[in-house]
């Protein structure tokens, strides 16, 4: 399988999209200290404001950038995710 993915970056993004889930959890497991920063300051903004900046960064991702740049953009965006999947899970229990 790792013949087939290429190297083990591309792997994990693989594995990550296909299931939907990602190395990175809200609890901060998993993450980078960036990371951890990032998701501190998403979750004291409401469910709208996640939706926007989702939306921003699906714009951004045909705009010339760097690969740092861009990786930046896809760890957001699937923590930006997983916020708000979080927000549903809890409004469908109530």
């Amino acid at each position: 399988m790792c013949d087939e993915l290429g190297d083990m970056e591309y792997m994990a993004a693989y594995i990550e999209e296909a299931g939907k889930t990602s190395l990175c959890a809200l609890d901060g497991s998993g993450c980078s200290d960036k990371q951890k920063a990032y998701i501190a300051k998403m979750k004291e903004r409401g469910s709208d404001e996640q939706q926007k900046q989702l939306t921003r960064l699906e714009n951004m991702k045909e705009s010339s950038m760097t690969q740092d740049l861009l990786a930046w953009l896809k760890q957001r965006k699937k923590i930006l995710q997983q916020l708000l999947d979080a927000g549903d899970d809890e409004k469908v229990e109530l």
